[in-house]
């Protein structure tokens, strides 16, 4: 077991001891277990599963953030996470809908604010799909 903290800005979402932790990063989905390897690496939008023994497991829909694993402790630092049945749909339908409008008119656009809204589709595209609802 290591300690593991889920944490936004508005606080910790999760904090206790935990066997096994999966969650995407920019490198692809991976599994921490007791005694990983020190690793620094962003974590994008997807799910977090949190499992504190072989029988019990929490899931949370996460965003932007990093994870630091520091052997016997990790942290994640994340934008948002929310349990998935909480996903407000409506919100990321909209927020979809805006990032594919403002794109559909990429040449008005910096490549920061192109890159932002980018993000913004695959986070919208990423959480209605843990949602279970096809985006249009």
């Amino acid at each position: 077991m290591y300690h593991l903290e889920v944490v936004t800005p508005e606080g910790y979402i999760f904090k206790g001891d935990v066997e096994q932790t999966i969650l995407n990063t920019a490198d692809g989905e991976i599994g921490i277990l007791e005694n990983h390897m020190l690793l620094l690496t962003n974590v994008v939008p997807g799910k977090i599963r949190i499992e504190k023994n072989s029988s019990e497991a929490e899931e949370y829909a996460t965003t932007y953030g990093i994870i630091d694993v520091r052997g016997d402790k990790v942290i994640v630092l994340v934008e948002e996470a929310y349990p998935i049945d909480k996903i407000n749909v409506e919100k990321e339908k909209n927020i979809l809908k805006e990032a594919e409008e403002k794109l559909a008119e990429r040449e008005k656009l910096s490549l920061k604010e192109i890159e932002y809204y980018e993000k913004l589709r695959e986070r919208a595209l990423v959480l209605l799909e843990l949602a279970g609802v096809k985006p249009f």
